[in-house]
């Protein structure tokens, strides 16, 4: 029971972080995406939109890793 207990608190610390990340994501692509909906965006903006829906669903998929959760290679987010 110990070890259930153990990885559950591990797998909810793991979820939490995935989260707080895609939380960043999702604060840096709504400017971003509003700026590409009113056709106001530049080219460089419309890369870094891209960028992070990538981020984000790379964050997404990672439950569909082999090894989750016992092994995580989180994603690099865009700069």
């Amino acid at each position: 029971m110990r070890d259930k207990a153990e990885a559950d608190r591990v797998l909810a610390a793991i979820v939490a972080e995935n989260i707080r990340r895609r939380t960043v994501a999702d604060k840096a692509i709504a400017p971003l995406q509003d700026a590409v909906d009113i056709d106001d965006a530049t080219d460089a903006e419309v890369a870094l939109l891209k960028e992070w829906k990538k981020y984000r669903i790379a964050l997404n998929r990672q439950p569909e890793e082999p090894g989750y959760p016992n092994t995580i290679t989180w994603p690099t987010p865009p700069n």
